[in-house]
């Protein structure tokens, strides 16, 4: 017979010691491969070690430019409320990010377009799970892709003042998303003196990094936004198939990545960020709904208070093909991972079906209660005179009921654990799955109701738009939805 043993929460601090052993021994004797000849020549310029095509760091100058990175920093929203901390231990979730796909709940495909992003940004904001919007929500298909980024981070700053999730991508188009962004928060100096927008950047695994990798990571660095640094390493593919090995190069890559931040700006907020993989080896394909992806974020998390830096991993995240049980089962498992090892930043918390390959409206209703489910579990109880109540205890007695007391009418909508989408009671004539499926349009629904946009000076939003139009984009032709 099988026994499941217990396992403490935080990994042995001998296997982080072993790991950032093996990710130094990269990083100093093969390096990382820097796919861009001008900025292989600006990092020797400003003193790195360059071998060839490679940039390599030897253990001390690892541990010089971990120091210059700050281990905690506040991510200022538009409207001061929504600001959050990343590094102090705490998490905050954010949607999805990515897709370029819709799936209805029977597994349907069809094209993003605007309005999904627009609806998103509105779900977002709504819900009080989140401080974080923006970001590739939904890849539309109906907005040119050259001006697409713009779009997207335009919808954003008007249809929503929480932090913000920026779009990485070339020079011209890192400018011009922190262009926008500043005319948004009060100009360019004032901008730069504030953490606003969160550009996440991933490297070419197996270490390499490219020219609009670097070029994200220097725009970002010259206004003083924090960026992600986040190597998405699937084990068995781009990286080694055992786990362990598959962690330590994703931590070198991404220390290289912070090594490479700090020498061009140094200070830059970073966020250690592996997003580590399982793999598919019949088909090929990662896999992210596994307990590989889950046990790897553990070890992100632990990575980073190791080296004292936020972290960030992935949240309610799926390989199922449509709204069902594995949609289900894999988003918990991978969530409650994320939460409680106190990962600083949690990605993809909402909507992600199909190995990133689409987002789900409805799964995003759903994962919503997901994390409000684990967050109870996590708040705890108290244990106290008051809420062990011997006084009710004795005044009920042996035999008696608890439902009809004053107690529990005054307690009954605050205390207990009361869903919007899981089914309970009776199913008014529908099958479960319709009523699941009404439960969460419902859900949906309300949430938009609620929806009122911040409130944007019209100087402001005037010089948005004058901005949007000198870039060849009109903000009245945008397929923007009230």
């Amino acid at each position: 017979m099988t026994r499941i043993l217990p396992v403490t929460q935080e990994p042995a601090t001998e296997n982080l010691e072993k790991l950032d052993h093996m990710a130094r021994q990269i990083l100093s004797r093969i390096g990382i491969r820097v796919l861009s000849r001008p900025f292989l020549d600006l990092l020797q310029e400003k003193g790195v070690t360059v071998q060839s095509d490679r940039v390599v760091f030897s253990s001390d100058r690892v541990d010089e430019l971990l120091a210059r990175a700050p281990a905690q920093f506040t991510l200022h929203g538009i409207a001061p409320e929504h600001d959050v901390i990343l590094g102090d231990g705490s998490s905050s979730v954010a949607a999805g990010y990515g897709c370029a796909s819709i799936m209805d709940p029977a597994g349907n495909i069809r094209g993003a377009i605007f309005q999904d992003h627009v609806d998103l940004l509105k779900l977002v904001h709504v819900s009080e799970l989140f401080h974080i919007n923006g970001g590739i929500l939904a890849q539309p298909s109906d907005v040119a892709a050259g001006v697409s980024h713009l779009a997207m981070m335009y919808a954003t700053l008007i249809y929503s003042d929480k932090c913000v999730f920026g779009i990485p991508g070339s020079r011209p188009h890192m400018e011009d998303i922190m262009t926008l962004a500043a005319i948004r928060t009060g100009g360019k100096e004032a901008f730069a003196r504030t953490p606003r927008v969160l550009t996440m950047i991933s490297p070419v695994s197996p270490l390499q990094v490219d020219d609009t990798g670097l070029c994200a990571l220097d725009v970002a660095g010259k206004y003083r936004q924090p960026v992600i640094l986040s190597p998405g390493v699937a084990a068995g593919t781009t990286g080694p198939i055992d786990l362990a090995g598959n962690v330590a190069m994703a931590t070198a890559e991404a220390l290289g990545l912070i090594c490479m931040a700090q020498v061009l700006h140094p200070g830059t907020p970073v966020v250690f960020g592996i997003q580590c993989y399982g793999s598919d080896m019949k088909t090929g394909n990662i896999s992210i709904g596994s307990p590989a992806y889950a046990l790897q974020a553990k070890y992100c998390a632990a990575l980073a208070r190791y080296y004292g830096l936020p972290s960030r991993a992935g949240g309610s995240v799926s390989d199922a093909k449509s709204l069902s049980a594995p949609a289900g089962y894999e988003s918990m498992l991978s969530m409650f991972t994320a939460l409680h090892n106190q990962v600083s930043l949690i990605v993809h918390s909402a909507g992600i079906l199909d190995s990133f390959a689409a987002l789900s409206f409805e799964k995003f209703i759903m994962d919503l209660e997901i994390i409000q489910m684990i967050r109870f579990y996590m708040d705890d109880m108290i244990v106290d005179d008051t809420t062990l109540n011997f006084d009710l205890i004795e005044s009920v007695g042996p035999g008696g009921l608890f439902l009809t007391t004053m107690d529990t009418m005054k307690k009954c909508r605050s205390h207990t654990w009361n869903p919007c989408v899981a089914l309970r009671g009776h199913l008014a004539g529908m099958s479960p799955h319709e009523k699941l499926l009404k439960n969460i349009q419902d859900t949906r629904d309300r949430m938009l109701a609620r929806y009122e946009p911040p409130r944007i000076a019209p100087d402001v939003l005037g010089a948005m738009d004058t901005f949007m139009r000198t870039k060849g984009v009109d903000p009245d032709a945008l397929p923007l939805y009230p």
